[in-house]
């Protein structure tokens, strides 16, 4: 009898702790770029999304490799459910059909976003800005360059230039210091004559230039007085004069272009129907802003920006004071032309 019984409970243990195990929400796998960028999503929006619903989220971290995505759909085995992903990778990955559709149900009303912030696959993770900046210990008070003109202008400014090594944000640049005014830009570009134009500028300015490859190397070229000026990604910039009290100044009204990562679910993910949901909760401006609250990056609701403390505010690309400043990298444009404009800027750079 005691033999039965302990079998009867043993039983019932094992189905007591089936049912707890069923009952339980799977954890959503969300893959991100990692480091204070995973913290501000952690702090700022999963926990939320978790307390609320009660489903875990786990984080990984990658570099955007959308063959890791591919490998992982082909062989019908994926173990990412969201992912963030850039727009060349976003194009690819919805062509292919590697990521999952998001309809207005899902994701809200397309009207209210930002421009290059919404995609038929995938809505911005975050929008991140190319923007001018300077030491003010070298420029002071109201001294320093005020456009991309300036930071061509090496006798008015006199130092170095820090530029990113590559074609896509240099090209616009460079146009923008001759004149292109940004909503004619990708037109100049698309001609051979536009191409042309943009190098010739780079031309110019090359002896003065010191190349950066990674934004710490960037930083670090402005911290050694290397370098005096330079473009950079924005965020990278506010956390250094926020966190380190360093004296770059970001110089917004000399122009900007932005551009968008985004969140998409991947095509037979094990959660994907939870994944989806987790989109459509992310989508509303409310939890959208908690991400832009922690980092300098703006999200593509246009309402998320008033939910945003004002003082922060001014950090983000996509407040309504820098907005007007700025326009969104034709992802088309860099998704046909990338890889010839960036064999020949490696060529150029080379000579």
């Amino acid at each position: 009898m005691m033999t039965y019984l302990r079998t009867v409970s043993a039983v019932a243990l094992c189905l007591a702790a089936t049912t707890l195990t069923a009952s339980a929400a799977d954890p959503i796998t969300v893959v991100g770029w990692g480091g204070t960028w995973d913290k501000a999503y952690k702090d700022g929006v999963w926990d939320k999304y978790t307390e609320q619903t009660g489903t875990p989220i786990v984080q990984e971290e990658w570099g955007g490799e959308v063959a890791k995505v591919r490998a992982q759909v082909q062989a019908g085995n994926v173990t990412y459910d969201v992912v963030s992903t850039e727009a060349p990778g976003m194009e690819i990955g919805c062509a292919e059909g590697l990521f999952v559709p998001l309809t207005p149900e899902i994701t809200g009303d397309p009207a209210n976003y930002l421009p290059g912030t919404l995609h038929e696959c995938g809505v911005a993770s975050d929008t991140w800005a190319t923007i001018l900046t300077y030491n003010t210990d070298v420029f002071k008070g109201d001294s320093g360059p005020k456009s991309w003109a300036d930071f061509w202008d090496v006798e008015k400014f006199p130092g170095k230039r820090g530029v990113y090594a590559q074609a896509q944000f240099t090209l616009e640049n460079a146009l923008m210091a001759d004149g292109v005014k940004r909503e004619d830009m990708y037109k100049v570009l698309r001609t051979p004559e536009g191409v042309d134009r943009a190098f010739a500028m780079l031309d110019k300015i090359k002896p003065h230039v010191v190349w950066w490859s990674t934004t710490t190397q960037g930083i670090q070229n402005l911290d050694s007085g290397e370098v005096v000026i330079s473009d950079q990604f924005n965020a990278r910039i506010t956390n250094e004069v926020v966190n380190e009290k360093k004296p770059y100044a970001i110089v917004w009204d000399a122009g900007f272009f932005y551009g968008t990562d985004y969140w998409a679910v991947v095509k037979g993910a094990p959660h994907e129907k939870e994944a989806v949901e987790l989109l459509k909760w992310f989508s509303i401006p409310e939890n959208q802003a908690g991400f832009s609250k922690l980092y300098a990056y703006g999200t593509g609701r246009k309402e998320a920006a008033a939910l945003i403390p004002a003082d922060w505010l001014q950090n983000l690309p996509t407040s309504p004071d820098h907005i007007q400043f700025g326009a969104a990298y034709d992802n088309d444009f860099w998704t046909e032309n990338k890889e010839a404009l960036e064999e020949r800027f490696k060529a150029w750079q080379a000579k």
